[in-house]
């Protein structure tokens, strides 16, 4: 059995729960090295992952230059991303990133061209794919369960806002460096409507607001409410963070399904807590592969996307989220951002020298604003 010798750059939060599962359970995946800019980071990965002190590195480039790394996870934050994975790439590595992929479309597409020029794997941690409620939903859909596909409304009102890494800067996602708010923080339901459907969305309309904030003058949002044209159906996203409605509706040809969680919670946060379908208005009740917490589940969904990303580089195919997933998932976030702020439908993909394409949610303050734009109103994305 071979093993695939890892490197970790970053180790914030998502490593605790995600990958730190994922890499000491899988017997052919080894993480060998970690960096992190903070010491008090560096010295939890150690405890996590049981490494020597000359496997801890303040550069990561250090982690680049060891000859035994074949691949790196990337987990730091999304400014930091064009960097960091072009390095890795020039380095020879092969690369699983957190998401989203980077700060703009025009970043992202600089790296995917460099990753196939290098021949290199280049995946992304859209993980939800692997939780076990979208694959029984994706199995039901793809079976013909309710026919075909007509509506997806995905309801994630109920996002958790939790802070980043105290050691770092907790309050990381709600600045303009993470690249947008509640909509890129939860990016998972805007790559799962593409999976779900299997097709990448033509056009998005969206309203993105701030309206819950309590302290301070906001500069990201914290509601967005989008609907996507997908070439034979539509989905609609509802996002916010808060205590909102969580869970998921199906609607087909034939009949519809519908999945709620534990506690009425969003999902990420807790188990479902039933999945059912309705055909000719009967209903029946479909088994759930869970975990006895939340956290398992997602941890399992992280080994299960490391496992997918090693036969992957072994066998020398895309992943199962490979990075033009996550391209598509920015600019599909980005472009309900812009239509937020214009107060019109934005078709996909954005054209090349678009100012949103070329410098993401940067780009929106080059946009002239719809008079009545809430999203102007709030003063989001540098237009007070």
């Amino acid at each position: 059995m071979s093993v695939l010798k890892v490197g970790l750059i970053g180790c914030g939060n998502v490593v605790s729960y995600g990958h730190r599962p994922a890499l000491t359970s899988l017997a052919d995946v080894e993480l060998v090295a970690l960096a992190d800019v903070t010491e008090a980071r560096r010295k939890i990965g150690q405890e996590w992952f049981g490494l020597a002190d000359e496997n801890l590195y303040a550069d990561y480039r250090e982690v680049l230059a060891r000859p035994d790394v074949q691949a790196v996870a990337i987990t730091v934050p999304q400014q930091y991303r064009r960097e960091v994975v072009t390095a890795a790439l020039q380095a020879g590595k092969h690369v699983l990133s957190e998401k989203p992929i980077a700060d703009s479309p025009q970043i992202a597409d600089e790296l995917i061209k460099l990753a196939e020029a290098r021949g290199l794997t280049f995946g992304m941690v859209h993980n939800y794919v692997f939780l076990p409620e979208y694959r029984q939903i994706k199995a039901l859909i793809s079976g013909g369960t309710i026919g075909e596909l007509r509506v997806l409304t995905m309801q994630y009102l109920g996002v958790i806002d939790y802070p980043g890494a105290a050691d770092y800067k907790p309050d990381w996602r709600h600045t303009m460096a993470a690249g947008g708010g509640v909509l890129t923080d939860m990016i998972h339901a805007v790559y799962l409507a593409e999976w779900l459907f299997g097709v990448p969305a033509q056009q998005v309309m969206a309203f993105v607001d701030a309206p819950t904030y309590s302290q301070g003058e906001p500069v990201v949002e914290d509601l967005a409410l989008l609907q996507i044209a997908f070439p034979k159906g539509y989905a609609t996203i509802h996002m916010g963070w808060g205590q909102g409605v969580g869970g998921v509706d199906v609607s087909g040809s034939e009949g519809h399904l519908r999945m709620r969680y534990e506690q009425y919670q969003t999902s990420g946060f807790n188990q479902p807590a039933e999945l059912y379908s309705v055909r000719n208005w009967e209903r029946s009740d479909h088994t759930l592969d869970n975990l006895p917490t939340h956290l398992e589940n997602i941890g399992r969904s992280f080994t299960q996307i490391w496992a997918d990303f090693k036969e992957a580089v072994e066998s020398k195919r895309p992943t199962i989220m490979p990075a033009s997933a996550g391209a598509r998932a920015l600019e599909l976030t980005l472009g309900a951002y812009l239509s937020g702020v214009t107060g019109q439908v934005v078709t996909l993909p954005l054209a090349k020298d678009h100012p949103v394409y070329q410098s993401g949610i940067h780009g929106i303050a080059e946009i002239a604003p719809w008079q009545s734009s809430r999203t102007k109103d709030a003063g989001l994305f540098g237009l007070r």
